[in-house]
């Protein structure tokens, strides 16, 4: 119902009078790769696999004085096999739309409706402030799929702008709505949030099934280095009352004139929650600290290697995540990219980012190839 409103608005807000000037680009993408899965657990298979086509067509569709209508429509079909689809971590066919909006905007306020992706805050690695953050950020070509929602933005300067949102939770009539100052303090870029979340059913979001009012901030400066700081409060409303969690991370990155200039991230992150919050898993600690960092180098015009790292301080759980890319040519790309996971613990290996289960869990240890082209 909100999206068939805001299309509607948008039409009524253009008459077909000397405004039409359709134009559109196409653009695509073919991925395929396989990864050999060391030590897959019994009656898995040791190739996890997938393809995906997208396609997709992007341009502006009216233009009325200061007034214009963009819009953007792609989707995807996925296959996938192996080890992954048996544990059911994602499906073994999958099409969907990717992107699929309108948007209506002149200098000053641009408003958009339909499956986009809100995404911000200053954190690489870690993100408090991803509310509707899916992305991958140690996989090939990370990004996040978005959701279905309406977002108005108006800028008050070059520097400073104020954001809302709206997106149906899918159960019910429930919203989660969302608004966010961001602008220049002292020289620091910096934003305040605050986000109502209802108990949803967008069961590929974190902390669907609860009901949280969200706080949060970040701030992002450079002297010599860049560094940043983002964080979060959840105020949850269930049985025990109002629990509060509190996540934040302290980031900075410096490239060294090395070689071609190798560039060094390094993130540390802190979750802390009340003992009446929701726990994400059984047996949760109530505080959690994680180290992430990346090297990342380019060799010559074709090959770009970066080396994620990953460490949980509490239960000493890591992961490496080595890739290398080479540029066949200017549209096709060549991922070599492994993945070692471990404990520095003796005995029982149980931790957040590398567990030994008799079910896949998505943190094995692998190494694959994955090719992706884009037209």
């Amino acid at each position: 119902m909100v999206f068939r409103f805001f299309i509607a608005s948008l039409l009524i807000s253009f008459p077909p009078v000397n405004s039409w000037a359709f134009d559109w680009d196409f653009e695509g993408r073919v991925k395929t790769g396989s990864s050999y899965v060391f030590e897959s657990p019994p009656k898995h298979k040791n190739f996890d696999s997938e393809a995906e086509l997208r396609l997709g067509v992007l341009g502006n569709a009216l233009t009325r004085d200061e007034w214009a209508l963009d819009y953007e429509l792609s989707a995807d079909a996925k296959l996938a096999d192996g080890p992954s689809v048996q544990a059911g971590l994602r499906d073994e066919t999958d099409v969907d739309f990717f992107r699929a909006w309108l948007r209506l905007g002149n200098d000053r306020l641009k408003v958009r409706g339909g499956r986009q992706k809100i995404l911000f805050g200053s954190g690489f690695i870690f993100r408090p402030l991803g509310f509707f953050d899916t992305r991958e950020v140690t996989g090939v070509v990370p990004e996040t799929r978005g959701v279905d929602g309406v977002r108005a933005t108006y800028f008050f300067d070059d520097t400073s702008s104020m954001q809302g949102w709206v997106v149906p939770g899918k159960l019910g009539d429930r919203l989660i709505a969302g608004l966010r100052w961001e602008g220049l303090i002292a020289g620091l870029e910096t934003g305040v949030v605050a986000q109502y979340h209802p108990k949803t059913d967008l069961k590929d979001l974190p902390q669907f099934s609860q009901e949280l009012t969200q706080l949060g901030y970040h701030i992002k400066g450079e002297h010599n280095i860049a560094y940043w700081n983002e964080g979060r409060l959840d105020i949850e409303q269930n049985e025990s009352g109002s629990p509060l969690r509190f996540d934040t991370v302290v980031g900075a990155d410096y490239t060294f004139d090395i070689g071609e200039g190798l560039h060094f991230l390094m993130e540390y992150f802190l979750s802390t929650r009340q003992d009446g919050f929701t726990r994400t898993f059984p047996k949760e600690e109530p505080t959690i600290q994680q180290i992430g960092f990346l090297f990342d180098m380019p060799y010559g015009i074709d090959i770009v290697w970066q080396v994620f790292g990953l460490y949980d301080i509490d239960d000493e759980s890591f992961q490496i995540i080595p890739q290398i890319e080479y540029s066949v040519t200017d549209e096709v790309f060549l991922y070599l990219q492994g993945r070692w996971g471990g404990s520095a613990r003796t005995g029982e290996k149980n931790g957040r980012l590398f567990s030994k289960t008799p079910v896949f869990n998505g943190t094995e240890s692998l190494i694959g190839l994955t090719l992706v082209g884009y037209f």
